[in-house]
């Protein structure tokens, strides 16, 4: 009846099935009894609790009202009492409503009682107030009101302890039933752990026998050997499997023969595309030994394949720079990274691309470098050209300028004769173009000079709080002119940074500067510094007018200024630009978040000092 390992397999099945279903059942009826005894205990009781003490809560407010009311600020205790007097007939009438214990509704009449008569007794507060003055209210106030005010406390409390004494009266009974049905059901679980564990285990050993004689022979023919042929121990679906593993090796052993005769044509092939490839081309192994070098690369470094294969990379290429890219890439697990790098070779100068491709297998583990080298040293110069040609232009538009800005200078300051208010207005929008062309001018000079690679940085270990001061002192009088707040927060046991002062000092001087551009009165600039890892992280955040989102990956881009959304183009567009450059060549990283209407925040990172 049961020859098939299926069915077989389904009647373990189906009494393990039965087993947690009979235990399932009778939790969940156990568990439907518990949950319907907690629920009666908290939904009663504590609804009646929780109206009571409302009730406390609403009567102490409504006592504070007439003392309120007697001294002087009759409005506002009369105010406090109504509200109160509200919520108190609420939360009565749900007590009311919730009698559940004996005793509680004689309670419940005592409180309505002496409430009803604490609200006669307040009107005849009022009347006393009005009528007579200050002390004989206090004087009623003393005798009367406020002892009927602690009685109706005491009765209220009486209700209170009542219902607690009702609830952990009801807790004890919910958690006796709860040991007992947690007994009772730690035996069953108990009979049937045993039941399936007795049946799992004679049922596993007689279905896994045959899998385990094949699994035995699959091992024999991973490891090579395709003439083994399993045993077939039954006539079920593991009997037909060890029969078609049988037809498998036998096919196995056809095409291992065909297919190592293709393997190794592709193989040729694919070394014949790789020699030739035009470009320099190194494959290595994990270990950073060299595989394969095409011909290009024999070429360029001077090196033949037959004596590089199997050494190691810094053997036959005695290039530190390159090789920290490459192990930098490979150890990072990066399957693609490039990076220019300068390289002379037979006193020749290339610029070369180098794109380094980690090699992973099935499950992702990294196996091996392919390094491609293009030549962009065309390129380069033709940057360099570019940056010197901005450079020149700019250095010879700053002569010219100067003398147009002294020229507006004493133009507007009388120095050439007093001038009407349309010279003046003329004059003076002369002198702000100008001014906007002599900060183009200075960035443009900065950033050709960070480009070309003439900058020179002093990288010494820096107090960035001394940084930020120096910065922030500059900008004290603009910002109490615009009506800004400018602050910052740097604690004094900072540790110190890698950077060059006056580099890292104009980057903090263009982002403080900017934030200045872009807030109005009544906003805050803060600067602040702060360790997080191994980086210190400096911000600039402001709640002035934020920046749009389609601006926010471009906004380092040179010349790029943010417009729309009723905003003013106040910048050159290449601040942050230079910003960006200075904060890489320290390898640090800048970003900014920012919210339209809410402000910016932009950060940079510099490195700690050892």
């Amino acid at each position: 009846m049961f020859k098939s390992l299926k069915s077989r397999i389904s009647l373990v099945y189906l009494s393990l099935v039965v087993m947690i279903a009979i235990v399932g059942t009778v939790s969940a009826i156990n568990l439907y009894r518990l949950t319907e005894a907690i629920d009666g205990l908290m939904t009663a009781n504590y609804k009646s609790i929780n109206a009571v003490t409302n009730m406390l809560e609403a009567v102490e407010r409504l006592d504070s009202a007439a003392l309120i009311y007697i001294n002087n600020d009759k409005q506002k205790g009369l105010d406090i009492f109504s509200e109160n007097n509200k919520a108190f007939t609420e939360w009565f009438e749900i007590e009311k409503n919730n009698i559940t214990e004996s005793g509680e509704r004689e309670l419940v009449y005592n409180t309505d009682e002496y409430y009803t008569n604490y609200m006669k007794e307040f009107l005849q507060l009022q009347e006393i107030r009005n009528s007579h003055g200050l002390q004989p209210a206090l004087d009623f106030y003393a005798s009367t009101l406020f002892p009927d005010f602690i009685k109706l406390k005491q009765e209220m409390k009486s209700l209170s302890v009542l219902n607690e004494k009702a609830m952990f009266s009801g807790k004890t009974k919910a958690t006796e039933n709860a040991k007992h049905s947690m007994y009772f059901i730690l035996f069953l679980t108990s009979l049937a752990i045993i039941g399936g564990f007795l049946t799992a285990r004679f049922s596993t050993n007689r279905f896994l026998k045959p899998i385990y004689s094949l699994t035995q022979t699959m091992k024999l023919v991973k490891a090579g050997d395709l003439n083994r042929q399993a045993n077939i121990m039954s006539q079920d679906e593991i009997g037909e499997l060890a029969q078609e593993f049988n037809n498998m090796t036998k096919r196995l052993q056809q095409f291992e023969q065909s297919a190592l005769r293709k393997l190794m044509a592709e193989k040729n092939r694919f070394i014949t595309i790789v020699r030739n490839i035009s470009d320099p081309l190194i494959v290595m192994d994990s270990n950073y030994k060299i595989v394969l070098l095409n011909n290009a690369s024999e070429l360029f470094f001077s090196i033949s394949e037959e004596k590089s294969s199997g050494r190691h990379f810094l053997e036959i290429i005695r290039n530190g720079e390159l090789f920290d890219h490459i192990s930098s890439a490979f150890e990072a697990k990066e399957e693609h990274k490039g990076k220019i790098i300068f390289i002379k070779s037979d006193d020749e100068e290339y610029y070369l691309n180098v794109v380094v491709t980690t090699v992973k297998d099935l499950e992702k583990n990294s196996i091996g470098i392919i390094v491609l080298l293009q030549n962009v040293t065309s390129l380069k110069q033709l940057e360099k050209l570019r940056t010197e040609f901005i450079a020149t232009i700019s250095h010879e538009f700053k002569t010219p300028l100067t003398s147009i800005m002294m020229g507006t200078d004493l133009l507007l300051n009388g120095g050439m004769g007093d001038l009407t208010d349309d010279q003046k207005s003329i004059t003076a929008a002369i002198k702000e173009d100008g001014e906007k062309l002599s900060n183009l001018v200075s960035d443009l000079l900065e950033l050709s000079k960070v480009e070309s690679g003439k900058a020179i940085y002093r990288i010494l270990p820096c107090s960035i709080s001394v940084i930020i001061e120096e910065s922030v002192k500059q900008f004290y009088q603009h910002a109490e002119k615009k009506n800004v707040t400018l602050d910052f927060n740097a604690d004094e046991d900072l540790p110190k940074v890698l950077a060059d002062f006056e580099k890292i000092t104009w980057v903090l001087n263009n982002l403080i500067s900017n934030a200045l551009k872009y807030t109005s009165i009544g906003d805050d600039i803060l600067v602040s510094a702060f360790v997080q890892g191994h980086e210190m992280h400096i911000s600039v955040k402001d709640s002035g007018v934020g920046i749009p989102d389609e601006y926010k990956d471009r906004i380092f881009d040179k010349f790029v200024q943010v417009k729309g959304n009723d905003l003013e183009v106040r910048g050159t567009g290449l601040g942050l630009s230079v910003a960006k450059e200075i904060v890489e060549a320290h390898g640090g990283r800048i970003w900014c978040e920012s919210k339209l209407d809410l402000g910016s925040c932009f950060t940079f990172t510099l490195k700690l000092s050892r």
